[in-house]
């Protein structure tokens, strides 16, 4: 889905070139979310899902230039 996005609004050459997973003890790491809510997703989310909750992307695209004659 993310790469149909790219590629709707022009971008071609498109790479991913870095995927990292994040764990709920990794974003704990961060002041994003209260502690409460952190209690909340371990509760609600299966032990065995804990360690790969979100996944972070890196991707690498290219936007072709338009040709002189057909930028105006």
């Amino acid at each position: 889905m993310l790469l149909k996005k790219f590629f709707n609004v022009g971008f071609a050459d498109i790479t991913v070139a870095e995927r990292a997973a994040f764990g709920l003890d990794d974003i704990a790491r961060y002041p994003l979310f209260a502690p409460d809510f952190l209690e909340f997703l371990r509760r609600a989310i299966p032990a065995e899902r804990h360690r790969e909750l979100v996944f972070s992307i890196a991707v690498k695209a290219s936007k072709p230039v338009a040709p002189a004659n057909l930028a105006r």
